[in-house]
């Protein structure tokens, strides 16, 4: 299926102190996620007409390693299962050679504008 690489230099403001989920200044878990989901859901570009756009809807994910502020993080997203709008992804991340991540994740195609009318009336804004 399909595939896709891309990379991200880890900035400071993605730390585990900056973001508030840690005390140190390495790459925090919730901004790796945010890596990972970022790479799954710029594979599915390629499948989405104008009026529609892939939300997140689970992740499972594994932080390995510790990363630096500027290191250069290499997601690889594959695509492993289509079930009607459904997408499941496996993920990994890498510095250099090194594993700092893997897991799964799952997307769903949406229509964008009924997606958030219906948030709308949920929300009664």
């Amino acid at each position: 299926m399909k595939k896709l690489r891309k990379e991200y230099r880890v900035q400071q403001e993605q730390t585990a102190l900056a973001m508030g989920s840690g005390d140190l200044e390495v790459l925090a878990t919730p901004a790796l996620v945010a890596m990972m989901e970022n790479c799954a859901k710029s594979l599915l570009v390629s499948e989405l007409s104008v009026a529609q756009t892939s939300v997140g809807v689970k992740m499972n994910i594994n932080h390995l390693a510790p990363t630096a502020v500027g290191a250069v993080v290499a997601v690889e997203a594959e695509l492993l299962e289509v079930k009607r709008t459904s997408y499941s992804f496996s993920i990994q991340a890498f510095v250099g050679e090194q594993m700092i991540g893997n897991g799964t994740h799952q997307r769903v195609i949406v229509e964008t504008a009924a997606f958030l009318e219906k948030m709308t009336e949920k929300h009664n804004m």
